[in-house]
């Protein structure tokens, strides 16, 4: 066996022979696209998942807040320009002022206003709050600073962007207690009659140490323990299962579909095997988000199929696109397309477009983006509600793919039967070029003439069991039979001088 191994091995080629130097060539070609491809997929990707959430401060003003002051009083007027100033910081969101303006005219407006997604939270100057801090520092009255200032927040939009931006407004507050509480004790000294003693004597030590402070109201929270994996993992776990793994097996069994089944067949096998393989995962998809949604989330059945809906929705806009990508690109270059999309669509899963650079708010158009609006509203009872926008882009997304998947399915289908394409994407292989002369004098010479005969006859001889011969071995015959005429017309010499 050994001996045999070796005796094949001696009619095999070295890597560096002259004859495999073409091989060679197209290996190193191969390789070069490949690096050329797969460095341009890199930067693509890296820089998607790293610019979408690079340094979002810089656009915190795109977020606005709305602040209205509910009472007349000059205590709240004087605590009101404390607030509109702080909120001219650079790090702090934008605050839209509508105090005597007809618009936001009510608490429950102002919260509808943000539970709609108008705004991203507020800040209220409650009504009464001057009175009641007048009666608690001259009086002594029972006062609870949280009463003076409402924040009112949200959850429905992005979680990270909610978290910085709900921050940054809390940050403005707490840093103008200090200095208010300065100045109202500065107010009631300086008043006539008053001095220091007599001041801390009688008003009411909480008031007089912290005159105001705020209290939370989040109208629209989000229900569910697990923001990140729901809009992350889960999403990319669906793209992965429900879109690669059937896409990659239909790559496996195709060839005999493209040319034995008619189009129209094969189009509506591929389009039927993707949606029943994209809803057996997102359904258990769906299955694992409610077994582990947690304490916080008390879920419905018109909230499983809604997920459910919105987990198949996001994979067919995927599914379809890998059919284009697979009936259009040489194999060798699928899996860049792949990592690309996977990556581009977590940088709007873990980031999300909002606050961002304005050229990476093009992940407003990315699927994940948009199915996580959809996730966000679903668990926020309908605040931030952005649905008609959301799954008009992912339908538009699947459709386009399914049309152009269909279209080049067709082609390929036609192309292959027509011998003009190979069921990698690429055109069959050139035919060889028709021999040469064989030699400069082959047309005139007798002695060819007689071989080439012999060959002819021999080859009709054997034309049944044995294929046409290449140009090359018609060449290597007809030189045999040159130099066995050769011999016999010296032998013949010979035997004549003797």
């Amino acid at each position: 066996m050994l001996r045999a191994h070796r005796e094949r091995q001696k009619k095999l080629l070295p890597l560096f022979s002259p004859e495999l130097r073409a091989t060679r060539m197209a290996f190193a070609k191969g390789i070069w696209d490949l690096f050329l491809v797969f460095t341009l997929v890199f930067w693509i990707s890296i820089c998607f998942l790293y610019g979408a959430g690079y340094d979002t401060m810089r656009h915190i003003k795109d977020s606005t807040f709305i602040f209205r002051n509910f009472d007349d009083s000059q205590t709240a007027n004087d605590l009101s320009s404390m607030i509109i100033a702080g909120f001219e910081d650079p790090n702090a969101p934008l605050l839209k002022v509508y105090t005597g303006s007809e618009k936001y005219d009510s608490v429950a407006a102002i919260k509808d206003a943000v539970w709609k997604g108008n705004a991203w939270g507020a800040v209220i100057v409650n009504d009464g709050f001057g009175k009641q801090l007048e009666q608690a520092l001259s009086e002594g009255a029972d006062y609870d600073p949280t009463s003076a200032v409402t924040l009112v927040t949200e959850e429905s939009r992005h979680y990270f962007k909610v978290i910085m931006v709900n921050k940054a407004a809390q940050t403005v507050l707490t840093a103008l207690e200090g200095p208010f509480s300065q100045q109202m004790f500065q107010q009631m000294v300086t008043a006539d009659g008053a001095n220091a003693t007599r001041v801390i004597d009688q008003a009411n030590a909480n008031a007089l140490i912290t005159p105001f402070s705020y209290a939370v109201d989040n109208v629209a929270p989000y229900h569910f323990d697990m923001s990140m994996y729901i809009l992350s993992v889960t999403l990319s776990l669906c793209m992965v299962v429900g879109s690669f793994i059937p896409s990659n097996m239909w790559k496996s069994i195709e060839e005999p579909f493209y040319k034995q089944v008619r189009i129209t067949h094969v189009i509506a096998l591929r389009a039927f095997i993707n949606i029943i393989w994209a809803a057996f995962i997102c359904i258990q998809a769906t299955g694992i988000v409610f077994a582990f949604h947690g304490p916080l989330w008390s879920p419905s059945t018109r909230d499983f199929f809604a997920m459910f809906a919105i987990f198949l929705l996001n994979t067919l806009s995927f599914t379809f696109f890998i059919d284009c990508m697979q009936n259009w690109v040489h194999p060798r270059f699928l899996l860049g397309g792949y990592f690309t999309t996977l990556f581009v669509n977590i940088a709007a899963a873990v980031f999300g477009p909002e606050l961002n650079n304005h050229f990476f708010r093009i992940l407003y158009a990315v699927p994940f983006n948009n199915s996580g609006l959809m996730l966000r509203t679903l668990l926020t009872n309908g605040s931030y509600n952005k649905l008609n926008f959301a799954i008009t882009i992912n339908v538009l997304w699947s459709l386009v793919w399914w049309l152009g998947s269909t279209f080049l399915i067709a082609r390929k289908a036609r192309r292959v039967y027509e011998g003009k394409m190979l069921m990698a994407n690429v055109p069959p292989p050139a035919a060889p070029q028709p021999a040469v002369a064989l030699e400069k004098d082959a047309a005139h010479s007798p002695t060819n003439s007689s071989a080439l005969s012999e060959y002819l006859s021999s080859a009709t001889a054997s034309s049944g069991t044995t294929p046409s011969p290449s140009e090359t071995d018609i060449s290597a015959r007809m030189r045999s039979a040159r130099a066995r005429k050769s011999n016999d017309t010296t032998s013949d010499i010979e035997i004549e001088d003797m």
